[in-house]
């Protein structure tokens, strides 16, 4: 049997790139053909954590057989062509127009016959995040921004976008308000056209802030539809991102993807972290074949407090990729490990 399928998130976008004025598409170059190793760690199980030692905050994953791509904040690309066990950093797939900055959370996706990639960032500091998208034939090289928002406010920010087709074929924006300077942290989701490049209709708030480990946020949708028990599944980030802000992983679930999520939370966190990984996070699911078979993985990052040689930091590092097997329990919900990061 076929396991449920996330739609997938990542991102893309290449080296110098001018904008010629409002509504230009600007082709960015190619990727650099010098690949640079990350190092990677070895331990007693098949994917030890982290996948490798570069930095990888808000990772989005596309899986092309044994070839994967993990797109990360910053607008980084890593390659690993042997199924997840070694990695290189390709850099970054586009260079942000100059003044701009954060380019957090790429999110990349096959849409027809082109590559349609979601980022947000900022024309400056102080602005507020809006939501860009970029296109391509080629998911390493080509890629054209267009430099019109597909989706922002003038009050507040919109981050961490990404994207659900549904099992009729509609397609929705997923993201994240954050009201800076108040506790309005909240998801929602708006209609996109078949394409994927232009929003559709107002938008709708599906979850926000309601349980005590969530702290004043909830970020980093992705959602998926579950044949099983006709549901759709809502995975998010909930509290701070900082290796000290108890950042975890939770999921609510609804019958419809406009639906309220709220209502049918987990009530605990299905991964968070522990004295080896601190603040585990902005997850991505999909699936993946390893030894000739399909399993349901979580990507997410997480803060190390341990050295590639087992020895203890005297403060964290960077977010790093990490990686467990998804399951699912007799009442329809989603459980990873012991509910930490695995070693």
């Amino acid at each position: 049997m076929r396991l449920p399928r996330l739609v997938m998130r990542a991102v893309a976008a290449g080296a110098a790139l001018v904008l010629a004025g409002a509504g230009t598409v600007v082709a960015a170059p190619a990727v650099p053909e010098t690949a640079v190793p990350c190092p990677s760690r070895s331990g007693p199980g098949e994917y030890p954590n982290p996948l490798h030692e570069c930095p990888a905050a808000d990772p989005g994953i596309v899986v092309r057989g044994n070839t994967w791509y993990a797109f990360t904040t910053g607008l980084k690309q890593y390659r690993s062509r042997d199924a997840g066990h070694t990695w290189e950093d390709l850099g970054r797939l586009v260079e942000p127009p100059a003044g701009y900055v954060d380019f957090w959370a790429p999110e990349v996706y096959q849409i027809g016959g082109q590559w349609v990639a979601y980022f947000n960032m900022r024309t400056a500091p102080g602005q507020f995040n809006k939501i860009y998208v970029a296109t391509s034939h080629d998911l390493e090289t080509g890629w054209q921004l267009n430099p019109t928002p597909i989706a922002g406010e003038a009050d507040y920010s919109m981050i961490d976008a990404t994207m659900f087709l549904d099992r009729d074929g509609s397609r929705y924006l997923i993201w994240k308000d954050d009201l800076q300077g108040t506790l309005t942290k909240r998801i929602s989701i708006g209609r996109l056209s078949p394409d994927g490049l232009t929003r559709v209709g107002p938008a709708t708030q599906i979850m926000h802030v309601t349980l005590p480990w969530e702290g004043n946020s909830v970020e980093g949708p992705s959602m998926m539809y579950r044949p099983e028990d006709h549901r759709y599944y809502l995975f998010y980030s909930g509290n701070l991102y900082t290796w000290n802000g108890n950042y975890a992983v939770g999921v609510g679930r609804a019958t419809s993807p406009m639906g309220n999520f709220d209502a049918d939370k987990h009530p605990t966190p299905i991964l968070r972290g522990d004295d080896r990984v601190a603040s585990p996070g902005h997850q991505f699911v999909t699936d993946v074949r390893i030894g000739g078979q399909e399993r349901q993985m979580i990507f997410y990052h997480g803060y190390p407090w341990y050295d590639a040689d087992g020895n203890h930091l005297p403060s964290v590092q960077t977010r790093k990729l990490m990686m467990d097997e998804l399951h699912w329990d007799s009442e329809g919900w989603p459980w990873v490990n012991d509910g930490t990061p695995s070693g």
